[in-house]
């Protein structure tokens, strides 16, 4: 027995750690997936991984208008999008601020990509590679632009295609220079994921197409080929991954009941953390699975915990049993996310207001903007239940009226404007002798809320 035990813990002591965090690395593995049943697992692998050569761009680049047209008919054959149905428009960047492309669908969708952008070959070619996975994505009815993950969904299509290597190299641009003796330096992000979530994206890549050492690597910029390496070496050790090319099955239909019961039991913090996503996308969370979600509260791994406690508001007052641990997690989680999303969550479940309202007002005195607007949305959910928090509210809406604050502001006001009837003249009065542009912050907000602009 002690034999095994050792076996066991050294075995585990060699296997090597995922490059990226539980979160990343599940989202990668997820949104893979529902690209291959998309597009088809086939797509990806055969895609012929694009390189910035001329191999692939045997033109010779020019930094204006046709050279740029250029490249973005190649692109266009390697992603698949039939060059005819997309504009180029080259447009100043004063008209653009901010953004290096812009995508209008239409008929014949518009693709706008900022002048700037022609100076940096490889950075243009992830712009335009971002803008024709939005033709493919929008047009082709895959996504609709309001999903909160849309835009890095966009980033990593073009890496399922092979022409992901751009975006990677694209993500930051560094620059120095010197006037007199003075040494100056800059960089500049692009793109919505970064090279190390990209370089892990190549590795889900690269293991699904059974790439052990992608020649193609050499091409990348050095933080993105170490995690594509190290991701592709945790891979071949663990199979530890949600798109793996011996168990992929195309999903056709939303996982039973009884599948997401057995992956929130899984040992992959991965598997567990899926199913919870799972969840939290059902209209109506099943009842038989609210105890697996409540064990998720004492998971080892504290993303998996977060989003337990998140989806745990789904089930509302039934799920009223987890109310001291959810305080707990309120008062004491180790990190902001926990604390307010356990905040959040006594405000869906909304009941025992004499246990939940004087914790929830303690809470208010967290140092985290996201944990304070989280109580306060949650005290107003209890509405005139909460009337001891109110002022601890005006505490807090006088602090961040101060510094203008407009989170707390927003919230502060939202949470009195449910709990008082005469919210307004109680806002007013407390502001009477406040100093002028502390008022004004305060008042200006609650006229907001009163006229529905907010």
């Amino acid at each position: 027995m002690l034999g095994r035990l050792a076996f066991r813990l050294i075995a585990d002591w060699f296997v090597p750690p995922c490059p990226v965090d539980t979160h990343t690395k599940t989202w990668v593995e997820r949104r893979m997936r529902w690209l291959a049943d998309r597009f088809g697992p086939d797509r990806l692998r055969t895609a012929a991984v694009v390189l910035p050569t001329d191999e692939f761009f045997p033109d010779r680049y020019t930094p204006d208008e046709d050279g740029c047209r250029g490249c973005l008919l190649r692109m266009c054959g390697y992603m698949g999008v039939p060059p005819e149905s997309v504009h180029l428009q080259i447009v100043d960047d004063e008209h653009m601020p901010d953004a290096a492309g812009l995508y209008q669908m239409r008929e014949r969708s518009v693709i706008c990509l900022a002048r700037s952008q022609l100076a940096d070959p490889m950075r243009l070619m992830a712009t335009v590679a971002h803008e024709l996975a939005h033709e493919l994505l929008m047009k082709g009815g895959h996504l609709t632009g309001d999903e909160a993950d849309h835009e890095q969904t966009t980033d990593l299509l073009p890496v399922f295609l092979g022409t992901g290597i751009f975006a990677a190299n694209a993500t930051l641009k560094t620059k120095a220079w010197s006037e007199g003796r003075m040494e100056y330096w800059s960089y500049s992000r692009q793109g919505y994921l970064s090279s190390i979530e990209l370089g892990y994206a190549l590795a889900v890549f690269a293991h699904f197409r059974g790439e052990e050492r992608p020649p193609w690597a050499k091409h990348l910029r050095a933080d993105a080929a170490v995690t594509l390496r190290d991701g592709l070496r945790y891979l071949r050790q663990t199979g530890n991954t949600l798109f793996h090319p011996d168990t992929y099955q195309r999903r056709t239909a939303a996982p039973t009941v009884t599948e997401l019961g057995t992956q929130l039991a899984h040992t992959s913090a991965t598997v567990r953390l899926n199913a919870l996503w799972d969840l939290a996308e059902c209209p109506d969370p099943p009842p038989d699975l609210m105890a697996a979600v409540e064990r998720c509260l004492e998971d080892s791994n504290p993303t998996v915990q977060v989003n337990a406690v998140a989806v745990l508001g789904r089930y509302g007052a039934s799920a009223s049993g987890a109310i001291p641990q959810l305080i707990e997690a309120a008062y004491h989680g180790e990190t902001g996310a926990m604390r307010a999303a356990a905040a959040s969550t006594l405000g869906q479940i909304g009941t025992d207001a004499e246990q939940v309202v004087p914790a929830l007002t303690a809470v208010l005195r967290d140092a985290e903007t996201a944990v304070v607007c989280a109580a306060a949305g949650a005290l107003a959910r209890y509405s005139r239940a909460a009337e001891q928090a109110e002022p601890k509210l005006l505490d807090v809406l006088e602090a961040a009226a101060y510094v203008n604050a407009q989170d707390r502001i927003g919230h502060a006001v939202a949470a009195l404007r449910a709990i008082h009837p005469d919210a307004g003249v109680r806002i007013r009065d407390h502001f009477a002798e406040a100093d002028a542009e502390v008022r004004r912050h305060a008042l200006a907000e609650l006229i907001r809320q009163e006229r529905g602009e907010r």
